[in-house]
């Protein structure tokens, strides 16, 4: 099939997009929680209080690169994709889950719970949309153009 004959997949690059953007907002939070902890743990001593902090920062790093690896493996229209995408969008919903029945209720903790459950919403609704089953099924990388 040539380029020009080829159907665009605007579901595939959705789903690229939004999981590019959400893992290197992951991968920002967990880097910045990280060196957060680092530069108040009063020189290394006194670091008991920290745990569920580094809990989160690593969390956050981990499903951010998971995310980006997806999205990378979704432009090359691997296989793979699909299921790295899915586990991701999987323990993001477990972790807004946790975070709902955990954290304190605020303004600003409602809103980010349900902003996070629209987009894992949308990414879901693209993980299992036709476009991007059939840009999996054909094995053609996305092109910008």
């Amino acid at each position: 099939m040539t380029d020009d004959a080829r159907t665009p997949r605007p579901a595939a690059l959705g789903l690229g997009g939004l999981s590019v953007g959400f893992g290197i907002i992951g991968v920002s939070i967990g880097f910045a929680t990280f060196l957060g902890i680092t530069a108040t743990a009063s020189g290394g001593r006194d670091t008991a209080g920290f745990g569920p902090l580094a809990v989160s920062a690593a969390s956050s790093f981990v499903l951010g690169v998971l995310l980006i690896v997806g999205a990378a493996l979704l432009w090359r229209a691997h296989r793979a994709a699909r299921v790295v995408i899915g586990v991701a969008v999987l323990l993001l919903a477990a972790s807004s889950l946790a975070r709902m029945v955990l954290d304190s209720i605020s303004f600003l903790s409602v809103v980010g719970t349900v902003l996070s459950m629209l987009a894992l919403v949308a990414m879901g609704s693209l993980l299992l949309s036709d476009g991007v089953r059939d840009h999996v099924r054909e094995g053609v990388p996305l092109r910008l153009r």
